[in-house]
């Protein structure tokens, strides 16, 4: 499937492979979800062995490429139901931001939306894509995403951070 292309005012350009904007510098969407519970714990994944991209590494509960005709939010929702096999729960969009990833030896430039929303059904996860997942308080997703970074994708701990900032600006 073809992903969107957008300018570096987050603007659709075009649309084709994720190899072809990554070879090219070309800038991309990417639609994040952290879903947390009634007990205040979040979920993560971990990537399959065989994902293409940085494999068997822990990710927030859900993220992908937004594919072309499609916009974040139709993004966000059909990444979780695949990966996770979770349907009908209401995300809220907290915030889009620009990032360069690096993986393995090219720079992902993409811009990021990301959600949250609350969630305390079964989880199914795709075996192609998803290994494993967990429920972790704030605090223990936090410890080990500072003394263990390389066990989580790049984009996951970023995406973690701007989430810390959203929940600590709802306090406020």
């Amino acid at each position: 499937m073809d992903v969107v292309y957008v300018d570096k005012d987050d603007k659709v350009i075009g649309s084709g492979s994720i190899t072809y904007a990554v070879d090219n510098s070309i800038r991309v969407r990417i639609a994040r979800i952290f879903l947390s519970n009634s007990k205040g714990e979040i979920l993560i994944q971990k990537r399959s062995a065989t994902h293409k991209s940085l494999p068997n590494r822990w990710d927030q509960t859900s993220a992908g490429h937004v594919d072309a005709g499609e916009d974040y939010d139709e993004a966000a929702y059909r990444e979780l139901k695949e990966e996770m096999g979770i349907d009908g729960v209401k995300l809220t969009r907290v915030k889009t931001y620009y990032a360069e990833e690096a993986d393995e030896s090219q720079i992902k430039k993409r811009f990021n939306t990301l959600y949250v929303g609350s969630y305390d059904g079964p989880v199914k996860i795709d075996p192609e894509e998803v290994s494993d997942y967990k429920w972790l308080t704030l605090d223990e997703l936090d410890k080990q995403m500072t003394n263990n970074p390389d066990n989580f994708t790049q984009g996951a701990v970023e995406s973690f951070r701007e989430y810390q900032k959203y929940l600590s600006s709802a306090i406020d």
